[in-house]
């Protein structure tokens, strides 16, 4: 009998690079004692370094951390206390934010003579500073007002993308960096004297190893040696920047894959060997300033390493959270931007004496669009008021699937628009045909959504896999647990009629029932879908990739369901405009959401024999041996 995967959750590790995923289980390299061993050092290092730092002040006025919300989807618990949707701005700082955003909106709303905003301008707005405190000259807003305060800039999305991966600088260094590292950077990254930037993804990254980019270490004088090249990064020519590099580096007296790691560098550009290379001509985000940046032999001393060496890995869960809900809201601002530009173009455009808002298939289009874009701003701004409410709250999972569903349905809406527009969408210039490009792009660069499901998929996994142990070690081996399989065969429960007692209409307003009762029979089949495929595969699960990409889909639709609910109800009790429609958007979220988790998780439980993939898969090994498609010309001739 193979190996459970639950006593060893951990040894599901994955790394994305470029858009790849890399999943390392005890086939890999690195065996499963050794990587126990690394993860109880991990352990035992960060209990060290967690109890030699002070919690701030901040932080200590938050309520106690609770469960992590989406991952216990995944075991079929719900904490019905978060419906209630937070309220993290006090209403009289949430009076003095909107005033001071009037500026922005005007700025970036209103047509400007040059094309794009120049870093003095955006040091004038203050757009640097949003989320550094203010001991260092900053906003000092937290996670829900700093995202608030980026909408404006977030709607030209050539600026924006580099104001975000500043932010996302910002994040780190607020997080892991070292007092002195924040005195150093801080300052002048909030006044915009310094312009932070990631430089993490390369073009072709190596087979066997992590990156290129390397950095090595020279004991006798404690400086590191920096070389490769890093693509896709945002820069702004002119002005002195602040490259966040995530480089592969040995430790020392480890040798081969085992003292491998990687390690955060903070790599200024006017350092000797830093060069900025030439423009990328992507295919959207074109007036973005996207480039390769080429690091030949820069010295860096230990004040550069942000964390601990050769453990990057360990902090990469901070630096990806904080890149993926910025990154979200900027796929929320374009989505919006596509919306309304759609329900512009209909109610001003007439074929054949008929507004094209008046059509039923235009109708839907527009409603699916609005939903979509309800449900992203909701679990955006759900994730981010856990983490301002919550102690150290864990919102990976949530983090991940708010950026996943986000692109999905971004990409849907600019597609989609071309089909409504017509022919006129295709011309180069227009704002369908932009649209499209740019959300193309937010698919692409970075983490591909292959990745992102693949991610979800596994940390639900990883998560489950811990609190079903006992349960499935039990229907693995039905010989010695003959009660154990008897009473699986008298429960009457089914992926059809799954039996429910969360009572999560109690928490929401009455109006709701039917949407809370959506929510609780799609985690009960999500439940039954993992524990299934548990049982079915054992530690083999990892491989069964396309029942764990719909195990993300399922996952991502019970949390878009759950936002909207809690975020609905709070509009109606307290009497929101249109508060009333807000019900029926989160009712049409949760209707559809419900019948595509049904036909996801009944897809899991009949097989790959019964959903086709079995087809699929044996049709791939064809299409590999022949190098493409196999099939002879339809009019072709045997004798």
């Amino acid at each position: 009998m193979r190996p459970n995967l639950f006593s060893g959750a951990s040894r599901l590790l994955t790394y994305s690079r470029n858009g790849k995923l890399l999943t390392r289980g005890r086939s890999t390299k690195a065996t499963s004692s050794s990587l126990d061993s690394q993860h109880q050092d991990a352990a035992t290092t960060e209990g060290a370094r967690s109890e030699s730092v002070e919690e701030s002040p901040e932080q200590q006025q938050k309520l106690p951390t609770r469960e992590p919300l989406a991952k216990n989807f995944f075991i079929g618990v719900v904490d019905k206390e978060l419906l209630a949707y937070p309220e993290v701005i006090p209403r009289d700082e949430m009076t003095q934010l909107e005033n001071a955003l009037l500026p922005l909106k005007n700025y970036f709303v209103e047509p400007r003579e040059t094309e794009e905003a120049s870093p003095e301008t955006l040091r004038q707005l203050g757009l640097y500073g949003l989320n550094v405190s203010t001991d260092y000259e900053g906003k000092g807003y937290n996670w829900s007002a700093s995202l608030m305060a980026s909408e404006p800039d977030s709607t030209d999305i050539n600026v924006t993308l580099g104001l975000q991966t500043h932010r996302v600088v910002v994040d780190l260094l607020k997080e892991v960096g070292t007092p002195l590292q924040q005195q150093r950077y801080l300052q002048d990254l909030a006044t915009g004297k310094l312009i932070g930037s990631e430089a993490i993804y390369e073009i072709s990254p190596p087979e066997e190893d992590y990156f290129n980019t390397q950095a090595e270490l020279f004991p006798e004088t404690g400086k590191w040696q920096l070389n490769g090249e890093k693509s896709f990064v945002i820069c702004t020519p002119g002005e002195r920047q602040l490259f966040l590099v995530l480089a592969q580096t040995q430790q020392p007296n480890v040798p081969g894959v085992l003292g491998r790691g990687t390690t955060i560098f903070l790599v200024d550009s006017q350092q000797e060997g830093v060069r900025l290379g030439e423009k990328h001509a992507t295919f959207g985000c074109r007036k973005a300033e996207i480039r390769r940046v080429h690091f030949d032999g820069v010295k860096l001393g230990e004040d550069q390493v942000v964390g601990l060496p050769h453990d990057g890995n360990r902090y990469s869960e901070q630096l990806v959270r904080s890149s993926r809900l910025r990154g979200s809201l900027v796929g929320v601002s374009l989505a919006k931007k596509l919306l309304n530009e759609l329900a512009q173009y209909t109610v001003n455009t007439t074929q054949c004496g008929v507004q094209l808002q008046d059509l039923e298939l235009t109708r839907i289009h527009m409603s699916r669009a609005m939903c979509s874009v309800y449900a992203m701003e909701s679990m955006l701004y759900l994730t981010a008021g856990m983490l301002d409410e919550f102690r150290a709250q864990d919102v990976t999972l949530e983090s991940a699937i708010t950026k996943y569903f986000t692109l999905q349905q971004l990409y849907a809406i600019a597609s989609q628009n071309l089909g409504v527009v017509g022919p006129k969408s295709l011309l180069s210039g227009e704002t369908t045909e932009l649209g499209l490009r740019d959300a193309a792009q937010l698919c692409t660069q970075g983490e591909s959504l292959d990745t992102l499901g693949m991610f979800i998929a596994l940390t639900g996994l990883q998560h489950a896999g811990q609190a079903m142990n006992t349960g499935v070690r039990k229907s693995r081996n039905p010989l010695f647990n003959p009660g154990h399989i008897f009473g699986k065969f008298l429960d009457t429960n089914s992926i059809d009629n799954p039996k429910t007692k969360m009572q999560l209409s109690e928490h929401v307003h009455p109006s709701l029932e039917a949407p809370a009762q959506c929510i609780e029979l799609s985690v009960a089949r999500l439940q039954m879908a993992v524990e299934l495929m548990f049982t079915k595969h054992g530690n083999a699960v990892v491989e069964r990739q396309s029942e764990m990409q719909r195990l993300a889909e399922a996952g991502t639709l019970i949390y878009a369901m759950w936002a909207s609910v809690a975020r609905a109800s709070r509009s109606y009790c307290i009497g929101l405009p249109l508060a009333d429609h807000e019900l029926l958007t989160a009712t049409a979220i949760c209707s559809e959401g419900r019948d595509r988790v049904r036909t996801l998780c009944t897809e899991i439980y009949g097989g790959h024999f019964v959903n086709n993939d079995n087809n699929l898969v044996r049709l791939s090994k064809q299409v590999a041996k022949s190098k493409g498609y196999f099939a002879v010309h339809p009019l072709t001739f045997n004798f």
